[in-house]
């Protein structure tokens, strides 16, 4: 009984299963899906991912995904998502409710000419049926008459079961800057950076830290919540930008001498140095911060996030892949700080 968080391996991406179990019903929501191999993976996607075994858990216990929530358009968060969409006897039969602020009900709420070529295609059935011959994602979701929630923006409360859900991000002039043809995947990688920060010592960083907040509109435009169900809360943060989740927190009326108290924190960007500020960690206090990556992409997580995460709290910093751990730390800091970070093999128990 209780609430259950589920830190699914999702390789460099998020993918979480939050479920809040009854006696008599277990409400699900999941949170994003990683990259397409979260969900199958191999030749011919032949092997099933941490996505894939989850769901095939759930329909064999006869459970549905209440509540899908895809925070934004990056493919890290929500291709596995996508993969999974395509096969009919998964997320097309097991989602009630949907989260996503689509280009298409984007431009909508603008009141914007539509961008066809910022549709999300899938792949039809047959083999021989290609993405541009499937239909999109939109289509999808009116056909299997999966109920759409509004433009999710900050401000916004929704009771959903045993769940609040207090949004936090993005404003709505963030969402207004997408009303353009989105980048793909690859663009989008051509100006990531992949070097990391490792060799710095927490005293170096500690000594001259200053941050920089994340450019990025896409990831400006990430839903980020916090979820409340049984006295307990959770703050998912999606990519979003540091500064839009600070100001809203702070208008919740908490502060740094009257902290938002938590029993998790899932850290914004896969512990990405430009999106957690000393400033925004001050405002919490949680025994938990969760970083959800496997370290092969954009050197996430930078060590600088980690270095304010020890210094500002007293929490542990859990990673869903252990063998990242081993490179945060240099020999002379393991004694005093390896006990704060962890790995987790399992499910989170609250």
């Amino acid at each position: 009984m209780g609430v259950i968080v589920r830190i699914l391996k999702a390789n460099h991406g998020d993918c979480f299963l939050v479920s809040h179990e009854s006696e008599s019903s277990v409400f699900n929501i999941l949170i994003d899906g990683g990259p397409s191999t979260t969900f199958k993976y191999g030749p011919r996607q032949r092997y099933s991912g941490a996505l894939c075994n989850v769901l095939d858990d759930l329909k064999k216990k006869g459970q549905h995904i209440d509540l899908a929530i895809l925070t934004h358009i990056d493919d890290d968060h929500i291709h596995g998502l996508i993969k999974a969409f395509e096969k009919p006897d998964y997320l097309a039969q097991m989602v009630k409710l949907i989260w996503f602020n689509s280009s298409r009900l984007i431009t909508n709420s603008f009141d914007a000419s539509e961008i066809p070529e910022n549709n999300i295609l899938l792949a039809g059935n047959s083999p021989q049926t290609s993405v541009q011959q499937g239909k999109d994602l939109e289509t999808l979701l009116d056909e299997i008459e999966c109920v759409r929630a509004p433009l999710i923006m900050a401000g916004q409360v929704y009771n959903l079961g045993p769940f609040t859900l207090r949004v936090l991000s993005p404003e709505r002039s963030q969402l207004e800057r997408l009303l353009h043809k989105w980048p793909t995947e690859v663009e989008l990688g051509a100006t990531s950076s992949y070097d990391n920060d490792y060799s710095l010592s927490l005293s170096e960083i500690w000594a001259e830290d200053k941050f920089v907040s994340d450019p990025s509109i896409y990831n400006g435009s990430s839903i980020a919540f916090l979820l409340e169900s049984d006295g307990r809360k959770m703050l998912f943060l999606g990519d979003a930008h540091d500064q839009v989740v600070a100001d809203n927190i702070k208008a919740l009326g908490y502060s740094d001498t009257n902290k938002l108290k938590l029993d998790l924190v899932k850290i914004s960007h896969h512990g990405s140095q430009y999106n957690t500020s000393c400033e925004t960690l001050s405002l919490l206090d949680s025994p938990c911060y969760v970083i959800s990556t496997d370290g092969s992409k954009h050197g996430l997580p930078n060590k600088r996030t980690i270095a304010r995460i020890l210094k500002v709290t007293n929490g542990k910093i859990v990673f869903n892949y252990s063998h990242v751990i081993a490179s945060l730390l240099l020999p002379g800091e393991v004694d005093d700080f390896a006990s704060r970070l962890e790995g987790l093999d399992s499910e989170i128990r609250l």
